[in-house]
């Protein structure tokens, strides 16, 4: 009898898949004590093919879907998936308040929150653009958005009835409208029951593409934004824990190239250009500020050095004046005139204190009570 079910399964469904469908039906004999000759049924098993649904969505396919639509909410979900790469199942969960600003007009995506499978992801200004558009028609149509509304709802009639998130379903469909829509699966067939480029998967495996691929990105950072754990590196899912701001910085060497729009990807360009020469400037800066403080530091070591030494030297000949122990007490370092001579000396003679030496060495130490 199971010989004959791996038959018909062979007929029925793709050969990488049949092992899987056998593997539920072994278990249940295992479980229930029945010994098969699963060495000799596994022979039975198809050999395995190349699989389907390997290919992505290009650039010019998803430009090309966003040209087909005059819809706004099509037009924001097609941007929302090309630049988060987020599966098409974690649409129906996220809310308003999952999405959160930064740097140069984008967002930020927490995913599956609260959930094992938590991970943060971003869209670019392009696709924030749409997304605040769609989000814009919705409060003028009388939704009243709050922190816990749907990101994408289903559609209305007028904004103030109940508010449903889309389903998967509806998620799925609505990709598939744009899609055929704009004329992509013209022609195409099915091999082994999918498409080389899947309805949705496809602007995953192009988000993946891209970012893995994208010069000077950590791939295990490109990991965690897709949601992977990173088999390779068993503890990182549990002791490297990115913050958002590392995860951004990553992702922004992406965003040109996941950027759909001609114009909006030459911007992105120019953003990052901008950033990089403020960044460096910063850096150039924080580099002066540290060699004037280490300038700082060595005039007032110099400083204190001298004065120590005056006051040594004199202490010495002038034992009834003053001990040694009274010397010591005199913290000279700590007045606020030795401070501000230091600056003067700093920022008026940079540095250049060879006057002072000679006016040290020819002082006149006096005493005062107290």
């Amino acid at each position: 009898m199971v010989e004959d079910y791996v038959m018909m399964l062979k007929k029925r469904i793709s050969p990488n898949t049949v092992n899987t469908y056998m593997a539920g039906i072994q278990a249940f004999f295992e479980t229930n004590d029945i010994d098969l000759k699963w060495k000799k049924i596994r022979r039975l098993y198809p050999a395995k093919v190349k699989k389907t649904g390997g290919h992505m969505w290009t650039t010019q396919d998803i430009k090309v879907m966003l040209e087909s639509t005059r819809d706004t909410r099509q037009k924001a979900l097609i941007h929302f998936l090309a630049a988060s790469g987020v599966r098409r199942g974690a649409i129906p969960e996220l809310k308003i308040k999952h999405v959160t600003p930064m740097p140069n007009n984008c967002k930020a995506i927490v995913v599956y929150e609260g959930s094992l499978e938590e991970y943060t992801t971003f869209i670019h200004t392009e696709a924030a653009y749409w997304l605040d558009k769609y989000l814009d028609q919705r409060r003028n149509d009388g939704e009243c958005i709050n922190e816990n509304s749907p990101l994408f709802r289903k559609s209305y009639q007028i904004g103030i009835q109940k508010v449903l998130p889309m389903n998967d379903e509806l998620v799925l469909k609505v990709i598939w409208y744009v899609i055929k829509k704009a004329g992509l699966r013209a022609g195409q067939q099915k091999r082994s029951g999918r498409f080389d480029t899947q309805t949705d998967h496809g602007f995953r495996k192009r988000w993946n593409t891209i970012v893995e691929n994208t010069n000077g990105i950590k791939i295990i950072l490109a990991e965690k934004m897709m949601g992977h754990s990173v088999k390779s590196i068993p503890m990182a899912q549990i002791y490297n824990l990115p913050t958002a701001d590392v995860l951004f910085k990553e992702y922004q060497k992406a965003i040109p190239e996941l950027t759909i729009d001609d114009s909006s990807r030459k911007q992105a360009e120019l953003d990052i250009l901008r950033q990089e020469k403020s960044e460096l400037e910063k850096k150039n800066q924080d580099i002066e500020n540290m060699k004037e403080e280490i300038k700082r530091i060595n005039l007032r070591n110099e400083l204190s050095d001298l004065l120590k030494q005056k006051m040594i030297d004199w202490v010495e000949k002038n034992p009834d004046n003053m001990t040694s122990s009274q010397a010591a007490k005199a913290d000279i370092i700590a007045s606020n005139k030795f401070g501000e001579l230091v600056e003067h000396y700093l920022k008026d003679h940079q540095g250049n204190i060879s006057d002072l030496k000679q006016r040290i060495a020819n002082a006149i130490i006096e005493t005062r009570e107290n």
